[in-house]
C-alpha cells in the first residue's frame, strides 16, 4: 500500500508542476510614440510556448506511468 501512496504523490506533484508552469503568465507592451499609433501588449506562458508543450507531454507521460503503477500495484495487492 506505501507504493500505492507514492504513485498518488508523484500524480499530485506532477499535476501541480504542470498547472503552475500553465498558469504563471508574463505579460509585456511596447508603447508607441505619442499620436504615432497604438500600444502592443502581449501575454504568455514564463517558460514558452513551445517549453510548457515539452513540460504538458512529459507530465502527461508521467502521470501515465504513475496511474499504471497504481492500478498494477493495487491488483497485485488484492490477490
Amino acid at each position: 500500500m506505501n507504493r500505492v501512496a507514492a504513485w498518488y504523490a508523484v500524480t499530485v506533484v506532477t499535476i501541480v508542476i504542470v498547472l503552475f508552469c500553465a498558469l504563471y503568465q508574463v505579460g509585456s507592451c511596447a508603447d508607441a510614440v505619442r499620436g504615432d499609433g497604438e500600444s502592443v501588449c502581449t501575454s504568455g506562458p514564463a517558460v514558452g510556448v513551445p517549453a510548457l508543450w515539452s513540460i504538458v507531454v512529459v507530465g502527461a507521460s508521467v502521470v501515465a506511468v504513475a496511474i499504471w503503477q497504481i492500478i498494477r500495484n493495487t491488483r497485485r495487492t488484492h490477490r
